[in-house]
């Protein structure tokens, strides 16, 4: 079974069409909006506006965080409003609890990115925080998209730039599947992973446009990572989009005080872990070097002790997904890597 959004909104201004096309979808009349102190300044606001304009009763609940706890307060609205669907206006923590809140009340949602950073936006899956950590659970994808092209290019480039960074992982995080293919006899959905890597090959042949302009970046980094998001959506899971190189981002997270973006530290991990499948890594690092992202870590503010251990720690936080990385590495073996790909 393959669920994937019946309707992606994409061009300037597209925030005026929400209402619209939430009655096209047959969504319902009754909204719940969540959003964050600054994605309500940012366009929270408006969307608001939009949907009662066009006659959808909307009630807005503010977030901090994606924890379970929040995730229960949006199912209370639900419940105590007569919500018939969800909106998320913000980036990954607000898409991700209106996402798995929606899922587990059985509702549709409505997602509007506020930044192009990853490939969450329109995914099936979703990451809570818990125990210390973010836990990926299984949702569904939404059934509308709003990327206002304006709202979007006005995010710092940093933004879209991690976005470029997490669709370039793909490469790699192909490469992990079709070794587990090998190795494990794991399923590998031929569909799904060219679309995958085509992505990411498109970040790679469009670096330089990517680089140069704010809303020619914003678009193109976009239709990237809905079509990433669409490749896990034909999978199932977040195999064609996620292996070793997110494995490590996570560790990273774990450990680092004040961790980068996630485009930024996988971009960084991919380079590393296509050295390891022996591919082009030179590739990936050129072409993070050309939109503007970290090649290092020290350009994430890791040191070569944090970058090594979360290397060498990373397959344990998923040690049943096969990667370039169950194979046990030495450090010696993971610092003469991490030279030679210059990344300490």
């Amino acid at each position: 079974m393959i669920e994937l959004p019946r309707l992606i909104d994409l061009k300037l201004h597209a925030i005026e069409n929400i209402a619209e096309d939430s009655k096209k979808l047959l969504m319902g009349d009754t909204a719940a909006l969540i959003v964050d102190e600054i994605t309500y300044k940012l366009a929270g606001k408006r969307v608001e506006s939009v949907l009662d304009d066009g006659g959808i009763d909307t009630h807005t609940l503010f977030i901090k965080k994606a924890t379970m706890e929040e995730v229960e307060k949006a199912r209370e609205l639900y419940k105590e409003t007569g919500a018939e669907f969800s909106v998320a206006v913000g980036g990954g923590t607000v898409i991700d609890v209106s996402k798995y809140s929606s899922f587990l009340s059985n509702m549709p949602f409505a997602s509007v990115p506020t930044a192009a950073s990853h490939d969450g936006i329109s995914s099936a899956r979703a990451s809570i925080k818990g125990e210390g950590r973010s836990h990926s659970y299984e949702a569904r994808p939404p059934m509308l998209v709003i990327g206002d092209v304006e709202t979007l290019s006005k995010a710092p480039p940093r933004f879209a730039i991690s976005g470029a960074g997490d669709l370039l992982s793909n490469k790699t995080a192909v490469l992990d599947w079709l070794l587990s293919e090998r190795i494990t006899g794991e399923h590998v959905s031929q569909y799904a992973s060219l679309l995958s890597n085509a992505t990411a090959d498109a970040v790679i042949r469009e670096r330089r446009e990517i680089a140069a302009d704010a809303i020619r970046r914003t678009y193109s980094v976009f239709k990237g990572l809905i079509s990433s998001s669409m490749a896990m959506c034909i999978a199932g899971s977040s195999r064609p989009s996620s292996g070793a190189e997110h494995l490590i981002s996570h560790k990273l997270d774990a450990v680092l005080d004040s961790p980068a973006m996630h485009g930024e530290q996988v971009g960084i991990a991919a380079i590393f872990t296509m050295y390891l499948h022996g591919g082009d890594w030179k590739e990936i690092r050129k072409t993070l070097s050309t939109i503007g992202a970290p090649t290092t870590a020290k350009g994430i503010g890791a040191d070569e002790d944090v970058m090594i251990d979360a290397i060498m720690n990373a397959q344990a936080l998923r040690p049943n997904r096969y990667t370039i990385l169950s194979s046990s590495m030495t450090k010696k073996a993971v610092r003469k890597g991490l030279e030679i790909t210059r990344i300490i």
